[in-house]
């Protein structure tokens, strides 16, 4: 019996054991998960931490500083405050109280925060010291001088304690002092060789020294030690992007985004996929951005850019219209104005398009290709002349091309000037003699010279057309081929050749098999 009675006691004291170590568990991976970023997924460790110990000051504070981290001051306040109202002989919830009136510049409230803190510490507490220097590092108004003397504190009282050195390190860096810096960090991944918190800081003196190659080289050291630390992807990102590799970058961003939905992140995450010609994901990043911040003026350029560029174009002019008319004149640009052009001539508003075209070409004068587009609303506009003087400026500036020749070519033709859009549609065949659309061209031209078909003139052009369409672009190109069957057709029906006008009819069938005019000619042939 006092056997069973002992082995039960143990059995309670092993369970006891085992849950205050869930506990303490639990907290760390909270911890950690502030550490990574990866705020939302630590709010809910927070809120289940604090369903079991709702009187902690301690859970408190940390979930306030995870509030803090995600640069949400005010719920932040909130948890200090909350943590020293029901705990308030624990120095930690007003470490946090007096680091919010830091940040606010008020100095005087703050340092009687701080006071009250170290006196509950009984001056001996190490995480206040740290904690107090670190408000004093970080905040836009510093004080190193005393952030130095409260980490020489703590590393005396915790001297095995990482979290010292690292704040040591990041107020020498502070100062520039990048040397002592690195010194203290890697004192602190000796400590603690299992976290890669110490890397990331050192990996920051390099990219600060603009060594970028060796912050990527540390920072994948930092990956190594453990995959999911999403400020390591978060940092590469950044230096890919100064260094112009945004394809890169992205996909740096794209892992930290799995690892952190942080509205900051969304954001940039959306610029860089607008970089890397990734328009969907911009999209997708941008509303999601949006959700968390919808005042962010550079969310609306993001949208309007990637969806003219995924055709999205009522919504696209919608973005670019809200960014006009929200953002300061001196963040307006000319690729907005571009862009806004763009949208407006998709969307049937080609004279509102042309007056940005013209702002967007003053304001970016070396991109002449912006002629052709501004050519190109003129045309939908019925003034050929303008479009024509606008392709000629094009190819003055620039080197013309088979789409500056293509656009020449239709406004001489609507403008029924057909021995220049007959000349144009010759340089379409000269700069791209396999492309269909010059030798269509020209039998078009020549249909409207040889109106009575007197001399079947547009036939050479027709056959040739017929040579260089592609059996796999025959849909696109349906209605000219059926135009091209019926003009052949013609032609052979005058010369009586029975067989070619049979041909001809049967593949306007093939591809229209409802064409009442091709069953009928059919239906008339003796051949």
């Amino acid at each position: 019996m006092k056997e069973q009675v002992k082995m039960t006691k143990f059995l309670i004291a092993l369970f006891l054991v085992a849950g205050s170590t869930a506990i303490a568990q639990t907290l760390n991976d909270a911890l950690k998960l502030t550490t990574n970023e990866q705020f939302e997924s630590a709010d809910v460790a927070f809120k289940a931490l604090l369903q079991s110990q709702p009187n902690s000051g301690d859970y408190y504070f940390y979930y306030g500083e995870n509030y803090f981290k995600n640069d949400n001051m005010e719920m932040a306040n909130a948890m200090y405050q909350k943590g020293a109202d029901v705990n308030p002989t624990n120095p930690l919830p007003y470490v946090g109280l007096g680091k919010v009136q830091w940040y606010k510049d008020k100095s005087s409230d703050a340092k009687a925060y701080f006071f009250k803190a170290t006196t509950l510490g009984a001056e001996k507490n190490a995480t206040v010291f740290m904690k107090i220097a670190e408000a004093y590092i970080f905040a836009p108004t510093k004080n190193l001088s005393d952030a130095f003397i409260l980490l020489a504190k703590a590393t005396k009282l915790e001297p095995k304690n990482p979290e010292g050195f690292i704040l040591t390190g990041d107020a020498f860096l502070e100062q520039n002092k990048g040397t002592e810096a690195v010194t203290n960090y890697e004192k602190a991944g000796a400590l603690d060789p299992k976290s890669p918190r110490a890397l990331l800081k050192q990996g920051q003196v390099w990219n600060r020294a603009k060594n970028y190659q060796l912050a990527i080289d540390t920072y994948k050291k930092a990956k190594l030690i453990d995959s999911t630390f999403a400020p390591a992807y978060r940092e590469m990102a950044e230096i890919y992007h100064r260094a112009g590799q945004d394809k890169v970058a992205y996909a740096q961003y794209k892992r930290y985004l799995q690892l952190n939905n942080d509205c900051g992140a969304r954001a940039r995450s959306a610029g860089f996929a607008l970089e890397s010609k990734f328009y969907k994901e911009c999209v997708a990043d941008s509303k999601e951005a949006q959700k968390c911040d919808a005042n962010n003026i550079y969310l609306y350029r993001y949208l309007a850019y990637a969806q003219y560029e995924t055709a999205d174009y009522p919504a696209g002019l919608e973005n670019s219209n809200t960014f006009f008319s929200k953002a300061p004149a001196d963040k307006i640009i000319g690729l907005d104005y571009e862009y806004r052009a763009k949208l407006l001539s998709k969307t049937a508003k080609d004279s509102l398009a042309i007056l940005d075209f013209k702002k967007a070409m003053e304001l970016q004068p070396d991109k002449i290709e912006l002629n052709g587009d501004l050519a190109n609303a003129y045309i939908k506009m019925k003034k050929y002349p303008e479009a024509i003087a606008a392709y000629k400026m094009k190819m003055e500036k620039g080197k013309p091309n088979a789409n500056d020749y293509f656009g020449l070519t239709r406004a001489y033709y609507f403008s029924k000037d057909f021995i220049n859009a007959d000349s144009a549609a010759v340089q379409i065949i000269k700069a791209q003699p396999e492309l269909p659309l010059g030798y269509l061209w020209r039998a078009k031209i020549n249909v409207q010279v040889d109106v009575n078909n007197a001399k079947w003139l547009a036939k050479p052009y027709y056959e040739l057309y017929l040579t260089k369409v592609k059996p796999e672009e025959t849909e696109k190109n349906k209605k000219d081929l059926i135009d091209t069957y019926n003009y052949l057709a013609a032609h052979y029906a005058e010369k009586k050749d029975c067989p070619n006008v049979k041909l001809y009819m049967q593949k306007v069938l093939e591809l229209d098999p409802a064409n009442a005019q091709a069953k009928k000619v059919l239906a008339g042939l003796k051949c």
